[in-house]
């Protein structure tokens, strides 16, 4: 471990840690995220497999070949459980038969998908400057910070995603539904009364709930669906058919809300038509995470005996995830009712 991590830099321990909390992306997806070229991203991509910090596959095709499909390796597992102090949390994905049966997963095309989805916007704000992806937390992500009882996990509504977006002093933030086509449309509309559920004990359901569609059609006929369900009057939902692959999701007039008739518009302009209760929740947790901070550094050093202060030079403990890329600051979601 050691002789590995002194040839490490730390963009190499942002791809490792990119690849395990999303589970599984391809060569241009990291490239996109981390590189200036593709060639840099396809050789130190290749260090890292060779390191044994992570795992490829190629999937099979009916024709042509697939990208490279990176996974956690068994070293990536050992540096990240070093680095978050929990040395069993990243073992099981680097069990063979779990990322074998990933390889040949049918949800494989989907979730690679989604991925495309936020790679494009933080693609977009690496080569343009533009916009912020301030934050993406992958499904599981999601659903960790959401639910605080395995039964809610598995009785409600997966989001593929969830991201925030900013553009100068505006940012909306936003649940994904990454749509391939595949899925029944009556089982597509059945979400929305999970959601709407939820969203009556957790602000956080309140966000835009994004639908992402493959083509016009199969828009077109999901937004019959979907505004045919009862539980949509009560959500936040709009609706683009794009290739995130080749189109940016922020940069074009393609999100028209489900409800109110409005003409298509950018992502960002759906923080106007699509007000986020959500948001003032966020917001104060911030302002008093501040508050808190500012308070701690301001503390006297000559503390009273029956006080427990932080030792001098330490800081006060936050989420591991607080500070890392595309990471969510918090480890349960604002505005939680109890049930």
């Amino acid at each position: 471990m050691l002789s590995v991590s002194a040839h490490l830099t730390d963009r190499d321990r942002e791809l490792v840690r990119l690849v395990a909390r999303h589970r599984v992306l391809t060569t241009d997806q990291l490239a996109a995220l981390r590189f200036g070229n593709l060639t840099t991203a396809r050789h130190r991509l290749s260090e890292l497999v060779r390191l044994g910090l992570l795992r490829r596959f190629r999937p099979r095709l009916q024709a042509g070949s697939a990208p490279w499909h990176y996974v956690l390796g068994p070293i990536g597992a050992a540096l990240l459980g070093q680095e978050d102090r929990e040395e069993k949390k990243w073992l099981p994905q680097v069990r063979a038969d779990r990322q074998l049966a990933l390889e040949r997963s049918q949800r494989l095309g989907h979730m690679t998908g989604t991925s495309w989805f936020f790679t494009a916007l933080a693609r977009h704000a690496r080569e343009h400057g533009s916009g912020e992806l301030q934050s993406w937390l992958s499904e599981q992500e999601v659903t960790q910070r959401m639910y605080l009882s395995t039964w809610d996990a598995e009785h409600s509504p997966h989001p593929d995603g969830l991201g925030i977006w900013a553009e100068g002093d505006r940012d909306i933030c936003f649940l994904l539904e990454y749509d391939t086509g595949t899925e029944h449309l009556p089982q597509l509309a059945g979400k929305l009364p999970g959601y709407a559920d939820q969203a009556r004990h957790q602000l956080v359901f309140k966000a835009p709930i994004l639908f992402c569609f493959p083509t016009p059609r199969r828009e077109q006929t999901a937004r019959k669906a979907l505004a045919a369900t009862t539980a949509s009057l009560s959500l936040q939902i709009a609706t683009a058919a794009l290739d995130p692959r080749v189109t940016c999701p922020a940069c074009r007039p393609t999100w028209m809300p489900l409800h109110g008739g409005h003409a298509p518009m950018r992502l960002i302009d759906l923080a106007d038509a699509l007000p986020d209760p959500w948001k003032a929740a966020r917001e104060q947790e911030e302002r008093e995470r501040r508050e808190n901070a500012g308070r701690s550094q301001n503390l006297p050093r000559n503390w009273d005996d029956d006080e427990d202060p932080i030792p001098e030079g330490q800081a006060p403990q936050v989420s591991g995830e607080a500070n890392r890329p595309y990471g969510c600051p918090d480890r349960r979601a604002s505005g939680r009712k109890a049930r």
